[in-house]
């Protein structure tokens, strides 16, 4: 009996010297699941509880500093449950059915197909041309995949609404459009290859990690990132008398940033004016 024990402790005893080699954890604390993350539910807003609204687009530079945990890094594919740049997360999400990409350059949403979504990101079949031995030449197909890293800018679609019940202003982020920035023929060409639907989009977001610069102790989702407005940007866009022309199209240089911030400084003045002091 008593080596019937000394057997039965020994192996205890290996078995948990086996299962502590085989879990070695990265940090000493436990983090929590980014996948067990949900986005926080939008509070319904009533049409009769709108004092005030104001469509706004801003563009947010992804090359910036403040933007780099939207931008970095520069992964060519994504995947569902680890950190990616947002882009690469898109693309993943997007081929994986959890997302729709929709035409940027139409007013609702039209939907394009995945094929047409890879080409607008820079995928394509070239032919070149290689020289035999014997002095021919024979064609090579070499597949061009898709460049995340290709997308420097994003512009939000946004609505400011006070609301008159709950006496806030609500800012709401409706879509999110990709600008890609390319070199072609020698030459800096600019396209909107998609824009996403951001509601839809949200609980993707929720789940994977972005980086934080200050502390990564502190795990911030991209969600976060959009909702706690940790972005750096400028408004290039509002709705006025001249069918929604671009800040751009009417000022030049500086003066585009100096038109931007008077904006941004009418809403700011419009909020503070609401109350009394």
């Amino acid at each position: 009996m008593k080596k019937l024990g000394l057997f039965i402790i020994a192996v205890a005893f290996s078995s948990a010297l086996f299962a502590q080699a085989s879990e070695y954890p990265d940090s000493p604390y436990d983090k929590p699941h980014m996948n067990d993350r949900k986005p926080v539910p939008m509070q319904q807003i009533r049409y009769a509880d709108v004092m005030w609204s104001k469509q706004i687009e801003r563009t947010l530079p992804l090359r910036e500093k403040m933007n780099h945990p939207l931008y970095f890094p520069n992964n060519e594919t994504g995947k569902i449950g680890s950190r990616y740049s947002l882009t690469a997360l898109t693309i993943d999400a997007i081929e994986k059915g959890y997302l729709f990409a929709y035409d940027p350059m139409s007013d609702g949403a039209v939907p394009i197909t995945f094929d047409d979504f890879k080409t607008k990101l820079g995928a394509s079949i070239d032919t070149i041309y290689i020289e035999n031995e014997d002095g021919t030449e024979s064609a090579k197909a070499i597949e061009n995949t898709m460049q995340p890293s290709s997308v420097k800018f994003l512009i939000l679609k946004e609505e400011w609404v006070f609301d008159k019940q709950r006496s806030v202003m609500d800012p709401r982020i409706m879509w999110i459009t990709a600008l890609r920035e390319f070199e072609k023929d020698g030459e800096i060409r600019k396209s909107l290859p998609y824009k996403i639907y951001f509601p839809a989009a949200q609980p993707i977001l929720a789940r994977n990690e972005a980086f934080n610069p200050n502390s990564d102790g502190d795990q911030k989702s991209f969600y976060d990132l959009f909702q706690r407005r940790y972005f750096s940007s400028f408004i290039s866009r509002e709705t006025n008398v001249y069918n929604n022309r671009e800040v751009n199209s009417y000022k030049f240089g500086i003066e585009q940033l100096y038109e931007a911030e008077r904006i941004k400084t009418f809403i700011f003045n419009f909020e503070h004016d609401l109350w009394e002091y």
